[in-house]
C-alpha cells in the first residue's frame, strides 16, 4: 500500500443553521450569567473584560484521496493567518500518519516569531485534525491509534456555580468558580469561605470539592485563602497565581506542604509544564488541549507527568470529543473535567454547536454527537478519527 500524503490545508468558519425549536425551559440563567468572577483583569477599577482575537475556526487536512479530519482553535482570523501562511507549506506532502513529524516542522518553523501563545493555538488547531484524518484513513478510533483505551469509563467533575442543577445530573465532584481575588482583600477571603462552606454542606462531607482560583491571587493571599479553606478538605486548589510565575509556585509548595495544588491550563508548550514537573512544584498537571498546542503535545507533557508518578487532567476535556479521545488513551488521566454553562433545566443533550434547540446554543465547544456524563461517569468515544459529525455544508471558508 502506498503512503498516502498531505494534499491541503484550509480554514473555515462553523456556520450551522439557526434553531428552529425552543428546547426545554430552564430553571434559570446559568451562573455564568450571573456570577461574579475575579480575574487577573479585576485589578483595574471598573474593571475592564479581556478580549481574545476571533472565535472558534475549524482547520480541515485533506488526504490525496479526498478524505478529510478537522481540528479546531479558538483565536479566530489570527490563528487563520497562521496556519494559512506559516503551518499549511510545511505539512503539505507529508505522510498523513506521520504526526510527529509535522509536529516537528511546525514547532521548529515557528520558533523565530514564539511558540507561545496564539502560534501554540494555531499548531493545535492542525495536529487535531491530523490525528482525525488518520483514524477515518485507517477506520480507527483516535484514542486506540494513540495507545488506548486504557479504562473503559472515566469519572467527570463539573465546574460550575449551579451546583444544584449538577447534583440532579448526577455528578459528584466539583469545582467553583472564585468570586473574589487578591484586591478583595480579607473581604474576599471571607466570602470565599463562605461559598466553600455552602458548597461543601450542600454536596456532603464525602464529595470531591475543588477551587478554581484562575490566576486571581498573588502567593500571601493564595497561602490565607488555602488555610482559610482547610477545614472543607479542598480535593485540590486550581491555578492561584499566574501560569509564568514558577517562582511564586516554589513558594507556595514551601509554605503549603498540606495542600493539593494544581495548574497548567495556561501553559503553552510542554516545556512550562515539565519545569514544574521536575521542581515537583504541584501534584495535578493541567492542560488545554487547544491552548499547549494540540494532541500530540498534551501527550508529551502527560508522558512526563507520568514518569514523574504525577496525575494529568485536561481543561474541560469532556466538553469535546478531542479531550474524549486523549483522556481514554492517556493512562495518567483518570479524570476529566466538563464546565457547565448550559442553563439549569436544559438537558446536556441539547446544548452543542449547531443545535436545533434555542436552549441549547448556550454550550462550550460540543459538536453534534459528542457523548455527554451519564451519573458523572463518560464512555468510550466514537470513531472513526473523533467521531466529529459536523455537516460539511456548514464549513465556509474561513475569508
Amino acid at each position: 500500500m502506498c503512503a498516502i500524503k498531505i494534499a491541503n490545508v484550509e480554514v473555515y468558519d462553523l456556520k450551522p443553521p439557526p434553531p428552529t425549536e425552543s428546547g426545554t425551559k430552564p430553571w434559570r440563567d446559568s451562573w455564568g450569567k450571573t456570577f461574579r468572577q475575579a480575574t487577573p483583569m479585576s485589578k483595574f477599577d471598573p474593571p475592564i473584560h479581556r478580549r481574545e482575537p476571533g472565535g472558534l475556526v475549524w482547520i480541515k487536512v485533506t488526504a490525496e484521496d479526498g478524505t478529510y479530519g478537522l481540528g479546531s482553535t479558538d483565536t479566530g482570523h489570527v490563528a487563520a493567518i497562521l496556519v494559512r501562511e506559516c503551518l499549511a507549506p510545511l505539512i503539505i506532502g507529508q505522510e498523513v500518519g506521520a504526526i510527529d513529524l509535522c509536529n516537528d516542522l511546525m514547532w521548529r518553523g515557528t520558533i523565530s516569531f514564539g511558540n507561545e501563545g496564539l502560534t501554540a493555538r494555531a499548531v493545535a488547531g492542525v495536529d487535531l485534525a491530523l490525528w482525525d484524518l488518520w483514524g477515518k484513513l485507517v477506520d480507527q478510533p483516535v484514542y486506540r491509534l494513540a495507545g488506548g483505551p486504557q479504562r473503559r469509563e472515566v469519572e467527570v467533575y463539573l465546574t460550575g456555580n449551579d451546583v444544584d442543577w449538577g447534583l440532579e445530573l448526577g455528578f459528584r465532584k466539583f469545582k467553583l468558580a472564585r468570586p473574589y481575588g487578591v484586591f478583595d482583600g480579607q473581604k474576599g477571603i471571607d466570602g470565599t469561605a463562605e461559598l466553600i462552606a455552602k458548597t461543601r454542606e450542600q454536596i456532603g462531607p464525602d464529595a470531591d470539592l475543588m477551587l478554581d482560583c484562575w490566576m486571581a491571587y498573588d502567593v500571601d493571599y493564595a497561602v490565607k485563602i488555602c488555610e482559610a479553606l482547610r477545614p472543607y478538605r479542598m480535593r485540590w486548589m486550581e491555578e492561584m497565581l499566574m501560569p509564568h510565575d514558577l517562582s511564586g509556585q516554589r513558594a507556595l509548595r514551601q509554605r503549603l506542604p498540606w495542600q493539593t495544588i494544581a495548574t497548567g491550563e495556561h501553559w503553552a508548550t510542554r516545556w512550562p509544564g515539565i519545569r514544574a514537573i521536575e521542581e515537583r512544584l504541584i501534584d495535578l498537571v493541567q492542560a488545554d488541549i487547544r491552548w499547549i498546542g494540540g494532541f500530540t503535545e498534551a501527550m508529551k507533557l502527560a508522558q512526563a507527568a507520568d514518569a514523574a508518578g504525577l496525575p494529568i487532567c485536561l481543561h474541560t476535556g469532556a466538553n469535546d470529543l478531542y479531550g474524549q479521545h486523549w483522556t481514554f488513551a492517556t493512562a495518567n488521566a483518570t479524570l476529566i473535567e466538563m464546565i457547565q454553562f448550559s442553563d439549569p433545566g436544559v438537558p446536556l443533550e441539547e446544548a452543542y454547536l449547531g443545535s436545533p434547540y434555542e436552549s441549547g446554543q448556550k454550550c462550550y465547544r460540543t459538536t453534534p454527537g459528542t457523548p455527554m456524563p451519564v451519573d458523572g461517569k463518560l464512555g468510550l468515544p466514537p470513531g472513526p478519527g473523533f467521531g466529529i459529525q459536523i455537516p460539511e455544508e456548514w464549513l465556509v471558508l474561513h475569508s
